[in-house]
């Protein structure tokens, strides 16, 4: 009997070593592995909105949400 589905294609070990690897968009350090967090870039062109969501090191990511949480606790300060 024959199966429904399309065979699975192969995977290179190229493919593997290429899908497990990353450059942080904030230092530019190739990184093997997963992504420790995600940036957001938001722009707007007319009616469109474009949202991109670059990969970061863990060092890089560890920074900017501390920085973004120091910058968040100094704004809630200003405002009493």
């Amino acid at each position: 009997m024959a199966s429904r589905f399309p065979p699975i294609p192969a995977v290179s070990d190229a493919d593997k070593a290429e899908a497990s690897t990353f450059e942080c968009d904030a230092c530019g350090k190739k990184v093997e592995g997963e992504p420790a967090g995600h940036g957001l870039y938001v722009w707007a062109r007319g009616d469109e909105s474009r949202y991109e969501e670059p990969p970061l090191c863990a060092r890089c990511a560890n920074a900017i949400g501390l920085a973004a949480l120091a910058q968040w606790e100094l704004e809630e300060d200003d405002g009493e």
